[in-house]
């Protein structure tokens, strides 16, 4: 009798731990199709939006201070445009980084449609997004807490990284670091 219930808690035991191992395997193939199906509210459910957007506004930011400082000019004016740029690059992330939006990103449209303010064209579960190429991406661990994937462009040189945190039992993406150059 021992022996059976030492077997069934290693069986158990091993099943949870691969279930954690691949939990986020399983939840970039949910994003996936919820996304190639154009279901913004599935992929929502995936997505810290306040994460999301504060990691988008330090880029952004990030990148305004860094052509500021390129400019050399001795004035307050250039501190003045940085202030109007910051105010203005939290306006639109807050407008861009919405489910909409997001799914739109994940069929592979970008998020220009949201960012001029065009009702943007999500895909519905009738008319599914047909991929017309294979992204070529890795992923992997940072951490037992963090997973990081890396989508690759074709020419290699402008690499997207999603980074996605442990949300309980699921995984949720809490920052997008897109090239700024």
């Amino acid at each position: 009798m021992n022996k059976k219930r030492i077997w069934l808690i290693s069986g158990i035991v091993i099943m949870v731990l691969t279930y954690i191992y691949v939990s986020p395997y399983l939840v970039l193939n949910s994003i996936q199709r919820a996304a190639q199906a154009g279901d913004s509210e599935k992929v929502s459910n995936y997505i810290d939006y306040p994460s999301v957007r504060q990691s988008f506004k330090d880029q952004m930011n990030a990148m305004v201070m860094k052509k500021v400082g390129e400019q050399k000019k001795e004035d307050g004016f250039a501190a003045l445009g940085a202030m109007l740029a910051s105010t203005m690059v939290d306006k639109m992330v807050d407008a861009v980084v919405t489910p909409a939006a997001m799914t739109l990103m994940l069929q592979g449209k970008g998020l220009q449609a949201a960012a001029t303010n065009r009702e943007p064209e999500i895909q519905t579960a009738t008319k599914p997004v047909e991929i017309k190429k294979k992204v070529d991406y890795t992923a992997g661990y940072i951490s037992l807490n963090q997973f990081e994937v890396i989508v690759k462009d074709a020419d290699q040189v402008k690499n997207v990284k999603i980074k996605l945190v442990r949300d309980g039992l699921s995984w949720k993406v809490n920052e997008i670091v897109v090239p700024m150059d």
